[in-house]
């Protein structure tokens, strides 16, 4: 096996500059990079891919129900926070009954043991004592049950022990402590 070196080509240099060592090239380019900038810049790429992929999620695993009822690409996309601790998300505003306190899709991603990506969807709606309740959906067939079993307008806020009545399967918020709005 041979080794072939590469060489630049040989030339004269006439100034200082061309004769920088390309670890002092280097380190200039790094000193004239603005860093926030360049974090807010990746921020905001997150957080429009969070968007892509919650849109992407509705319309291929909730097609007949989220995918039809919700309009494409109507989520509003979020940078990781807390050096990314939280993931970047997107969420998408489904309306209220009473015109201030309403329902949201929250989509983000998490890792599961494999390291592998795993796409999170969360049904957050507003608890009739003034809080804020969510609930993980893992699948169509699950949304369609638990919205069938809601006793609420559309919209309106769920009563308290809603939660305690959701299924077994799913993935229910044991807090349901948030008195802020969630977005």
């Amino acid at each position: 096996m041979s080794v072939v070196q590469m060489h630049p080509a040989v030339r004269h240099a006439t100034t200082t500059d061309e004769r920088k060592t390309p670890i002092i090239a280097l380190l200039q380019r790094v000193t004239a990079i603005d860093l926030p900038s360049r974090q807010r810049e990746h921020g905001e790429a997150a957080a429009f891919q969070a968007v892509l992929a919650a849109n992407a999620v509705l319309t291929g695993s909730f097609l007949d129900t989220l995918g039809a009822a919700v309009p494409p690409m109507s989520w509003t996309g979020y940078p990781p926070v807390d050096d990314a601790v939280y993931a970047a998300c997107a969420v998408a505003y489904l309306g209220s009954a009473d015109g201030t306190r309403g329902w949201w899709l929250h989509a983000t991603q998490r890792h599961d043991q494999l390291g592998e990506a795993q796409h999170v969807l969360a049904l957050i709606a507003p608890c009739t004592c003034g809080t804020y309740l969510h609930v993980e959906i893992p699948d169509e067939d699950a949304l369609i049950v638990m919205l069938d079993e809601l006793d609420t307008a559309p919209g309106a806020p769920v009563a308290c022990d809603y939660r305690l009545r959701i299924r077994s399967a799913s993935y229910a918020d044991p807090a349901h402590d948030d008195f802020e709005p969630p977005f």
